[in-house]
């Protein structure tokens, strides 16, 4: 089920809500076998994919996206041979230290040994915006966003083939055109959070409405391209929807989870 295809490489949307409701996780990307986006529904892995997780890599330290770290070091802690290595920016990992692995509202797995090694159970990893960094045969490339926090989108190459993550975003032109030049970039994944009716709250917490989207969109004059819509808040599902039928580039939302071939 999991092996690669010849024809190019795939990856599992686990969670694609902009938050949590009935059917309906937050951000959560799978690149087999040990690599993870975001971190809003790890558990939709079997126990035997999930001790195979060895890389977390966050785009930001908002809750929807990193709320399921706590759960995933508790449950394996005891069965893991390697750390679990969690990538962010520094104001990311730092949240992250700060506010809930802070041994108050959970423990501070880096400062524990693992039963069955002398390595400790968690390691953070910084990154930079505009570094590569090679990790499980993937090459990932963070490219600053547009958010309320520091975030990244994350570019994410193997076998010449690519994918864009933009996580919470914004406006962000510049994304765009480095899409629209890289021949490499088969597919976005895109953040459209809000209906254009809420255009001001969308711009207030720096999300897309299917409005803004197509203002970035018009970036792209590229046939190759897939977008995908990601993010959506639940509660605006029904509404986004039908805006995004109605854009002149045509774009798939994902409303649950998804397999996707790159």
């Amino acid at each position: 089920m999991w092996q690669k295809k010849s024809n190019g490489w795939f990856f599992y949307v686990l969670g694609s809500a902009g938050g949590r409701a009935k059917d309906r996780y937050s951000m959560c990307l799978y690149l087999p076998e040990s690599l993870l986006l975001d971190a809003g529904n790890i558990f939709a892995l079997s126990r035997d994919k999930l001790l195979q997780v060895e890389h977390v890599v966050l785009t930001h330290s908002h809750l929807d996206h990193l709320v399921d770290i706590p759960f995933l070091i508790d449950y394996t802690y005891g069965l893991r041979e390697k750390p679990l290595k969690i990538y962010g920016l520094p104001e990311t990992l730092d949240s992250l230290r700060k506010n809930i692995m802070n041994w108050d509202v959970w423990p501070e797995f880096s400062s524990l040994k693992l039963p069955t090694t002398d390595e400790y159970a968690v390691e953070y990893v910084q990154i930079k915006p505009l570094q590569e960094y090679h990790i499980d045969g993937y090459r990932l490339i963070p490219v600053e966003s547009r958010h309320t926090v520091p975030t990244v989108s994350l570019i994410v190459k193997r076998e010449g083939r690519g994918i864009v993550y933009t996580s919470d975003t914004y406006r962000n032109p510049e994304l765009w055109k480095m899409i629209q030049e890289d021949p490499e970039i088969k597919l976005v994944l895109v953040d459209v959070s809000f209906p254009s009716y809420m255009s001001m709250v969308a711009q207030a917490s720096l999300h897309h409405t299917p409005q803004s989207l197509r203002e970035d969109i018009k970036l792209i004059s590229r046939k190759d391209l897939r977008v995908y819509v990601v993010h959506i808040k639940p509660s605006h599902e029904k509404e986004v929807l039908e805006e995004l039928r109605k854009l002149d580039y045509k774009v798939y939302p994902i409303v649950g989870k998804r397999k996707l071939t790159v």
